[in-house]
């Protein structure tokens, strides 16, 4: 059954391209960075809605919902954020984040950069269900040593998931408002009561209207693209899959004339075996019929000899 879609003027702060127009206003981005991560934010630059980045045509590219850096009072880059807003558990979020963290820091380099100028990077997942299925409203992840968690590895990247579901669970207030406001759509407070305008405004403006038609056919296009793909992978995975199938089937049919033809070698290698042994066991004979028939010469040349000796001859 096919999903209707919510009308433009119904579109929620969880839906995609709504939560990225949003959130691409740096007066939005930068206090709820603060409010989650807890941190103090010089200066941000524009964020970037829906970035895509692609390293290679034959790679994998992706879309961040919103990007964003920090900058220094010289304008330098001092962290970078990934912002996304994920309302289904497709199974693969961690890994996900893995790659988008790859992605980050394939484009934060430079060609001949060394790797001491890789910045913080905060990728930020908010979803309505627990994907971890630990109860928690709040994970935060960075990279220890497993023995000893006290030893950080210091890669500067930290991947945090917030379950706005579970708004109520969090004891900070600043970050259990904006999860409230995600999970129920109300704001308490004046950063999400800006959201909400932002939102409503954006709910009534037809040139959002046409940039989200824009956008969805290309998120149509890219999932049929995927579907093509996915078709195509399965298609030639099914044709090798026939291939190894009719390999292994002439496999099993030499094998099966081998075993014969070995069979019938052994069957062979029996039979002139025993052909072997009756040969050897005729010489035998005839060598006894030879030693008796020297024996029976030698009795009757005595024999003779003797009658001759007595002139019987």
């Amino acid at each position: 059954m096919e999903n209707k879609r919510t009308p433009f003027e119904q579109l929620p702060i969880t839906d995609r391209f709504m939560f990225a127009m949003v959130f691409s206003h740096k007066e939005i981005a930068k206090p709820f960075l603060e409010a989650v991560l807890g941190i103090k934010i010089h200066e941000l630059r524009d964020p970037e809605p829906e970035k895509t980045v692609e390293v290679s045509p034959f790679y994998k590219g992706i879309r961040y919902d919103v990007f964003v850096k920090e900058t220094g009072p010289g304008g330098e880059t001092l962290r970078s954020f990934d912002i996304e807003m994920q309302m289904e558990d497709t199974k693969e979020i961690p890994k996900r984040t893995r790659y988008y963290q790859s992605m980050c820091d394939s484009e934060a380099l430079n060609k001949g950069e060394v790797y001491y100028n890789l910045k913080e990077l905060y990728i930020v997942f908010l979803c309505p269900e627990d994907i971890f299925g630990q109860g928690k409203a709040v994970y935060r992840f960075k990279n220890l040593e497993v023995d000893n968690p006290k030893i950080e590895l210091g890669d500067l990247c930290f991947k945090n998931f917030y379950i706005f579901n579970k708004y109520r669970d969090v004891a900070e207030k600043s970050i259990r408002e904006y999860l409230e406001y995600f999970a129920t759509r109300k704001p308490n407070s004046p950063e999400t009561e800006n959201i909400d305008r932002l939102v409503k405004w954006y709910q009534t403006d037809n040139e959002t209207r046409k940039r989200y038609m824009t956008w969805q056919q290309e998120i149509d296009i890219a999932v049929d693209l995927e579907r093509q793909r996915a078709n195509d992978a399965e298609r030639r995975f099914f044709e090798a899959k026939d291939l190894a199938d009719k390999a292994e089937a002439r496999a099993d049919d030499a094998e099966k004339r081998f075993f014969e033809a070995k069979d019938r070698a052994d069957e062979v290698q029996k039979l002139a075996d025993a052909a072997e042994d009756r040969a050897d066991k005729a010489e035998a004979r005839a060598d006894e019929v030879e030693r008796l028939a020297n024996a029976e010469k030698a009795r009757a040349d005595k024999y003779e000899k003797m009658l001759r000796e007595l002139g019987k001859l």
